[in-house]
């Protein structure tokens, strides 16, 4: 019988048998890969993969009779884990802020022959600070070599001692992850009611695992699908939000004679405030959807997919939306 013809929760529970140790194995490979050349795409597949591992195992580990060794030995390898992943944030930021610079000067700065509807000040601050922050990124990815070299044998050791604690519990999982993801979510909207600039930055880091535990039964449950799409969607809007948001400060710290009118920093405070407002449009539009579909377990209550309401991975490239 092929997996694919079995019922979701039996085809969750034979994937697991070997899903779990691939995941661990690509974290090792990443890991070593990062630590011999960290470029973007090393650093934010590291970042990403290591919260992504976290969830995953954390919530097996829930569904099972507690075994406090293997707890124990994942407490372990997180905690190192969330040290990681403060270690790679400076790199992974400037990278992702000089991808934003970039991709507004291609889009905005005139190139392909179109006319440039940036000013000549505003071009030239894009340079400054783009070389800033290449600057600042360099210094970054040696301390970030330097800590990855110290600590790389310990966190390959944690990661051995909890594959060996939970080889024995990881293959009896079985079920969604769905009703665990719109719970945490349920939460979350009623701890942050009102959305605003203050908080929408904490509410995005607070919704990722989330949407990580949406998206291990995204492929077997529609339901798990449809809202692995809808926290996606929220986690990007946010993202680019925070991202114009920070680069504008930034700007206006580091740029002589910043408040000129023909300057980067009106530009990007225009963008900050249009994806703002974009982006708190559909958590409030995602809220509604979702904690409908809390209150009656209907999936046709979920935000709609996009194209033909399929869930896809999503590949986490850097994107730049722009436009209304």
């Amino acid at each position: 019988m092929k997996i694919d013809s079995l019922p979701p929760d039996v085809r969750l529970a034979v994937s697991l048998q070997s899903d779990w140790l691939r995941q661990i194995n690509i974290w090792r490979e990443l890991l070593a890969k990062c630590l011999r050349k960290p470029n973007r795409k090393r650093i934010h597949d590291l970042r990403s993969f290591t919260l992504r591992l976290s969830v995953s195992l954390e919530y097996w580990l829930l569904v099972q009779v507690p075994d406090p060794v293997a707890t124990s030995v994942f407490k372990r390898w997180n905690k190192e884990g969330k040290k990681l992943r403060r270690a790679l944030r400076p790199a992974r930021d400037a990278d992702v802020y000089m991808a934003r610079l970039d991709g507004l000067r291609a889009v905005l700065g005139g190139n392909s022959g179109r006319q440039s509807q940036l000013s000549p000040r505003c071009l030239r601050e894009i340079d400054t600070l783009v070389s800033r922050l290449k600057q600042r990124r360099q210094a970054e990815i040696d301390e970030l070599i330097a800590i990855i070299g110290a600590s790389s044998k310990r966190l390959n050791r944690r990661c051995k001692e909890m594959e060996v604690a939970l080889a024995p519990i990881i293959p009896s999982v079985s079920g969604s992850t769905a009703q665990a993801a719109l719970r945490q979510f349920t939460g979350l909207a009623c701890e942050f009611t009102d959305l605003d600039s203050a908080n929408l930055h904490i509410y995005r880091k607070r919704l990722k695992p989330m949407l990580y535990l949406a998206e291990m039964s995204a492929a077997a449950d529609p339901l798990a699908g449809r809202m692995a799409v809808a926290f996606r969607r929220i986690h990007l809007a946010i993202g680019e939000w925070h991202d114009w948001q920070t680069l504008a400060e930034e700007a206006a710290c580091v740029l002589p004679d910043s408040g000129k009118q023909d300057g980067l920093v009106p530009v990007l405070e225009t963008l900050a405030e249009r994806t703002l407002q974009r982006a708190l449009c559909l958590c409030r539009t995602a809220r509604r959807s979702l904690m409908s579909a809390g209150s009656d377990r209907s999936s046709d209550q979920l935000m709609p997919a996009p194209v033909d309401r399929v869930y896809r991975p999503h590949n986490e490239s850097l994107t730049l939306s722009i436009s209304n």
